[in-house]
């Protein structure tokens, strides 16, 4: 954690900060518990404040007439996709979610609230949440204005409850995509997702074809103290965590009104948009830096916490990395350093493979089995991986992996899905939810992982599928595919 000269005080002073609740944003720095912030004092010294990005709001509206709002109000990047209106204004009584978030992002230095994240950054308003929305427009909300709008916050995705599997697919996937490729004058809009509310439920952001797309960076959530919430939900898709409610905490933000603030904001919805506005922070630095350079920095700068936790594993990377925690937590001090010199990785390629057609029965298995070290009744599959065939697509560096399956299955639930690489790390693809009554299996899911970044990959994958709940449902492995995701 980065000192500040002079103490608290003086540091308001020196940057002019006179907002009345800035005391109360923890998240921003932490005086009861040192270090446990997200370190931006120092970036903000440097006057590195999120100056020329635009952070583009997907939810409920945006009121853009708060005091803590309207000098940063980005009205060319807006539009109400609900009511197909220019300006996003949120209307129901409940449309308070939007405002929430954007305050974390942009809220201005004045005499209302507090202070966002990127104070000096613009953010735009998406309408999207406040009825529901067809396929085209979902589409076009996630591509709207996408050479002005630079970052898009998207605090939302299917539902919590640990029942369902939903990705977005044909136009809708289509822009993410393009967003992508063509977004930022082709450097890639970055997509930012929260990782979601249902730990409670069993519910696991694999299941989530928003959050465990390579398209997205997905954000989970830490407490006050760096500790997992109940809320949470864990993936091998997770990238990062940053902090958000529990253990008594909460978000002290902008709400929707003339010089309204809210001191209950909270869950994976709070975490994204504090990620958003420490990437504006990085945008602000280095414009040119690519959707992927992102997840890059991300990787290499995220700060593990809560070591005790016995799902920690050290990579052959060196680095660690943990299903409820990502790579660690954001640090706004440390990414912002290295994007200052950082070199854009190169062109990116994939190397996809089959084990074929396999129908193999699932047998269901009531033993103790823990991070796929109990494999004895495992189903499982191999795939061979050489170095010719990296070859002959080029790939370098991997980055993220990703597992398409079918699966046939009396109740989706009781499945775990493992993928162990050739350096024996194990990814957890698929947990077991226990409100998941399906019966519908999985049809042509994709999995992900960033678990194995920058790994080397040649040997053999293993997947592993296990039925650890109910003997009397029982199912078969039609097939699957591995794909390898990287650097030229």
């Amino acid at each position: 954690m980065l000192d500040l000269p002079g103490g608290y005080e003086s540091f308001k002073e020196r940057l002019k900060i006179r907002d009345p609740g800035f005391d109360k944003q923890w998240h921003i720095i932490n005086r009861d518990h040192r270090g446990h912030d997200i370190n931006v004092a120092g970036v903000w010294s440097q006057n590195i404040t999120g100056q020329n990005v635009v952070v583009a709001i997907l939810d409920d509206g945006l009121d853009m007439d708060n005091e803590d709002l309207k000098d940063n109000f980005f009205a060319p990047g807006s539009y109400d996709f609900n009511d197909h209106t220019n300006l996003p204004k949120p209307k129901l009584f409940d449309d308070t979610h939007g405002t929430r978030c954007a305050g974390e992002i942009a809220a201005v230095k004045n005499d209302v609230c507090g202070v966002g994240m990127a104070y000096g950054a613009k953010v735009a308003g998406i309408r999207i949440l406040s009825a529901d929305i067809t396929e085209a427009d979902e589409a076009a909300a996630l591509n709207y204005k996408f050479q002005q709008n630079d970052i898009y916050s998207c605090s939302w995705g299917p539902p919590d409850q640990g029942e369902v599997a939903e990705a977005p697919k044909g136009i809708v996937l289509d822009a993410i995509k393009n967003g992508i490729n063509n977004g930022r004058d082709g450097s890639g809009t970055i997509f930012v997702f929260a990782s979601g509310n249902g730990g409670a439920n069993d519910d696991n952001c694999n299941f989530d074809g928003y959050t465990n797309s390579l398209y997205t960076i997905t954000v989970g959530a830490i407490d006050r103290l760096d500790r997992h919430p109940y809320y949470a939900e864990s993936c091998s898709a997770q990238l990062i965590v940053t902090y958000s409610s529990g253990n008594g905490g909460h978000i002290y933000t902008t709400d929707v009104g003339g010089n309204s603030c809210s001191d209950r904001h909270g869950g994976t919805s709070a975490a994204a948009p504090l990620a958003a506005g420490v990437f504006a922070l990085v945008l602000s630095v280095r414009p040119d830096l690519t959707w992927r350079d992102m997840q890059h920095l991300c990787v290499r700068t995220a700060v593990p916490v809560t070591l005790e936790d016995d799902d920690w594993d050290v990579l052959p990377s060196g680095r660690k990395y943990n299903h409820k925690f990502g790579y660690g937590k954001l640090d706004a001090f440390a990414i912002v350093e290295a994007a200052k010199n950082f070199k854009s990785v190169g062109p990116h390629t994939f190397l996809e493979t089959s084990a074929g057609l396999l129908e193999k029965r699932i047998i269901p298995d009531l033993t103790d089995f823990k991070n796929g070290i109990d494999v004895s009744k495992a189903l499982t599959s191999v795939v061979a991986i050489d170095q010719e065939r990296l070859d002959s697509v080029g790939l370098g560096t991997l980055e993220h992996v990703t597992v398409t399956v079918d699966i046939e299955h009396g109740r989706r639930g009781d499945l775990e899905v493992f993928l162990e690489s050739p350096n024996k790390v194990v990814s957890k693809l698929g947990a077991s939810r226990k409100f998941d009554n399906s019966k519908d299996g999985l049809v042509n899911w994709t999995f992900m992982s960033v678990k194995h970044w920058e790994e080397n990959p040649v040997g053999d994958w293993t997947l592993r599928v296990m039925d650890i709940k109910n003997p009397q449902y029982t199912g078969s492995l039609i097939q699957w595919s591995l794909t390898l995701w990287g650097e030229t």
